[in-house]
């Protein structure tokens, strides 16, 4: 009996094998990051830079995997059902928490299938419309109020920012106007260029340059100040509609149960690819402003903006499908 006691007190005295990697070796392979958008967004664009910075510090490549649909929730429940094993991460956003507040088939329950990272930043939408239309937000909502339930509204999906950013603006505005939701933002852009749809809420990077052609027309932004990207464009509230804001974010997120080690890694890997001048600039360029928040505060954060949507939500008379 002694004998075999002893055998085994050295295997007794193991950590487990998770979180050994965890503090020792890991990662040893490649990480994938969900982004539950297509290619060519802004989203995109902020998880490849983003991956590429934190690939420095991990000392494997943290490999961009797109799979898009459902206003984000197909990514967002790919990662949801991923194996805890730090080597799957997810490119979140506000809709990724608030979606079951409008579709009660949606696949995960964002309280009990994820864990947090840290937030990348945050950023302006502005409002776009397409060409023909009146050139300035005041124009625009008397326009729109003078034909109610005859204009179309883009978003990149049914309860994605985009889609709700829209429908508070149309309450706060008095406009009635239809809902036409696609599968990111690239679509949405190209039909409102030609013209198919009205008006639409993206990113400030991502529909700058077709503005700055003449393309579509921007009208304001949505953050409380003016962006540096864009300084000669008025926020809303300065445009005509005050007290309006609605800021876009980004974050990571992993399946919950990740080892609290691996989960201190990939955050001290994120904070470390943000304080970067260079990856700073970048997202800049995108329309994020680089904002790190520890695990704790980012958790924090995200559930007082998924309230703030929830008040959104009804405030719009918005219905769980």
């Amino acid at each position: 009996m002694r004998r075999r006691s002893l055998l085994a007190a050295p295997l007794l005295a193991l950590p487990p094998i998770g979180a050994a990697q965890a503090q020792g070796t890991y990662p040893t392979r490649p990480v994938r990051m969900v982004v539950p958008w297509p290619p060519g967004g802004a989203t995109s664009n902020i998880g490849r830079l983003v991956g590429d910075a934190m690939a420095t510090t991990l000392g494997q490549a943290v490999v961009i995997d797109h799979r898009a649909g459902a206003g984000g929730a197909i990514g967002s429940d790919n990662i949801a059902k991923s194996p805890p094993d730090g080597y799957a991460i997810l490119l979140a956003g506000a809709g990724t928490f608030f979606r079951p507040l409008l579709d009660r088939d949606t696949p995960f329950n964002p309280q009990r299938d994820f864990g947090f990272l840290g937030l990348i930043g945050v950023g302006p939408f502005a409002l776009v419309t397409r060409p023909g239309l009146p050139t300035n937000l005041a124009e625009f909502i008397a326009y729109a109020k003078a034909r109610p339930g005859t204009l179309n509204f883009a978003s990149s999906g049914i309860g994605a920012t985009s889609h709700l950013t829209a429908e508070l603006f149309n309450v706060e505005a008095g406009i009635q106007a239809t809902h036409v939701p696609y599968r990111g933002s690239g679509p949405a852009t190209i039909d409102l260029m030609a013209g198919r749809v009205d008006y639409y809420f993206d990113a400030l990077a991502t529909v700058l340059e077709n503005a700055r052609n003449g393309r579509i027309q921007m009208l304001g932004v949505t953050t409380a100040t003016r962006s540096a990207q864009a300084a000669d464009v008025p926020t809303i509230t300065e445009a005509g509609l005050p007290g309006f804001t609605a800021a876009p974010w980004w974050g990571l997120c992993t399946p919950a149960g990740v080892p609290a080690p691996m989960i201190a890694r990939l955050s001290e890997s994120l904070r470390v690819a943000l304080a970067q001048p260079a990856l700073a600039a970048a997202l800049d360029a995108q329309g994020a402003s680089a904002q790190f928040m520890t695990p704790e505060a980012f958790e924090a954060f995200v559930w007082a903006e998924n309230a703030k949507w929830s008040r959104v939500i009804e405030a719009a008379g918005l219905k769980v499908t």
